[in-house]
């Protein structure tokens, strides 16, 4: 950017630039709930959280923003170009924390080896590991379960390492298809496009922060770029800058529509497809959509009042989304209460108590977990309960204490007994809902 352009605009900086900085981050309502999944993650110590969205929606800002405020006592991995085998990756890793390597060839057992050495001394130092893999949809999936495993390197105390996913949508689909590293995930969390509220208030905010105190923007302009860029801060930004360096060219200081059209050739944009044209409808099809919704509206009117009527039938209705355990941009719910939060049930044993929990398989089928129940009491002769977790969408096969050492003693145990390797403590003490 020309230092012509910037005086004209009175910008110390440019507003709009690509690359990701952290003074420019905005923070909207789903960057903030992303913000705040890596902060329980950080201060619970659990072991993996995922974040995904589209390209351009701030994946990459977010968890640099995250890193600025980080304090001294963590240390990371950051892996950037994660297409790599197990080795590859591992070596990656111990290369990223400054570990020194021989020079020789290492089996993956001996960097392994190698990992748990530094983790365990970091540890001592009081130290908190984290690994992040950005664009970690590009993880062959014999790499992701590497990294499962490495999630389960802990101390007798406590999880020597936690692991931030970063990808694409297609990242959620390659760990769907891997049910033991599904399971270990504790935290995901979907960016989502700026509303347009959010994109005016976006756009301003890059704005001030370069230094602006002359350029105006029209709402019809802000308008346009919304529709044009359908909420993508990355486009938002190829849009503007484009829209300012024409308004330059004019030496005009108000940003307005015409500047966001010049924009759109520019860089040969076209509107997102989707919705109706009214104009390109015949009277049949008007017609057929004037029916159809009139029954829409009928069928969601007779079922408001049925569910007002029964409050069974509005907690079936609630409970049947049990696809994913993402966290809602628009959750007012306490945040740190969300992994374990009760939900009344006439058939559910409420528990005001808290309990550190042994967790063993968790599934949303509760015929599933009621099966896994009944064969690890079988193996083990000891009495398991089911809980029901993330928010009443998943039932966990799990052993409640009171005693956090008792708990210690018997995870050793019962993994061997059950030849669970996936089954873990919680480092605190939790509230739960028991179902069986």
């Amino acid at each position: 950017m020309s230092n012509n352009f910037l005086e004209f605009f009175g910008f110390e900086e440019d507003p709009f630039k690509i690359t990701p900085d952290t003074d420019f981050f905005f923070n909207s309502s789903s960057h903030q709930e992303s913000l705040m999944a890596l902060e329980y993650i950080y201060q619970s110590e659990e072991g993996f959280i995922v974040i995904v969205g589209e390209p351009g929606t701030g994946k990459t800002i977010t968890i640099r923003k995250f890193l600025s405020q980080l304090p001294e006592n963590m240390e990371y991995a950051y892996i950037l170009f994660p297409n790599l085998s197990p080795e590859e990756l591992l070596y990656a890793i111990l290369e990223d924390f400054g570990i020194k390597i021989p020079t020789e060839k290492l089996t993956k057992n001996k960097l392994f080896s190698i990992l748990k050495d530094f983790l365990i001394e970091k540890k001592k130092e009081g130290k908190k590991l984290f690994i992040i893999v950005d664009e970690a949809q590009n993880l062959p999936l014999e790499t992701l379960e590497e990294l499962r495993i490495l999630s389960n390197l802990e101390t007798e105390k406590e999880k020597l390492l936690q692991i931030v996913l970063i990808g694409q949508p297609e990242l959620e689909e390659k760990i769907n298809s891997l049910r033991q590293l599904r399971q270990r995930i504790t935290v995901l969390v979907k960016l989502k496009n700026l509303s347009k509220e959010e994109v005016e208030n976006y756009i301003n905010y890059r704005l001030s922060k370069a230094g602006n105190s002359s350029v105006r923007i029209t709402k019809k302009a802000i308008n346009e770029v919304y529709k044009l860029s359908n909420g993508t801060p990355r486009l938002i930004n190829q849009i503007m800058e484009r829209a300012l360096m024409s308004a330059f060219v004019n030496q005009e200081t108000n940003i307005d529509k015409k500047h966001i059209k010049q924009a759109k050739e520019s860089l040969n944009l076209n509107y997102p497809s989707g919705g109706v044209k009214m104009v390109n409808l015949t009277i049949t099809k008007f017609l057929l959509i004037f029916i159809l919704g009139g029954i829409f509206f009928l069928a969601n009117y007779f079922l408001f009042f049925q569910t007002q009527n029964s409050k069974e039938t509005q907690l079936v209705n609630a409970n049947k989304e049990n696809k994913n355990f993402a966290f809602s941009a628009n959750n007012e719910d306490d945040f740190n209460n969300q992994r374990n939060k009760t939900i009344v049930n006439k058939n559910t044993k409420n528990s005001e108590e808290k309990y550190y929990i042994l967790y063993f398989a968790t599934t949303p089928s509760f015929e599933e977990a009621k099966k896994i129940k009944e064969e690890y009491e079988k193996i083990s002769g000891e009495k398991l309960n089911i809980l029901r977790v993330q928010n009443g969408k998943y039932y966990s096969v799990a052993k409640l204490y009171k005693d956090k050492e008792k708990g210690k003693k018997d995870l050793k145990r019962l993994k061997k007994l059950l030849k669970d390797e996936d089954a873990f403590l919680t480092g605190k003490a939790f509230s739960v809902e028991i179902v069986e």
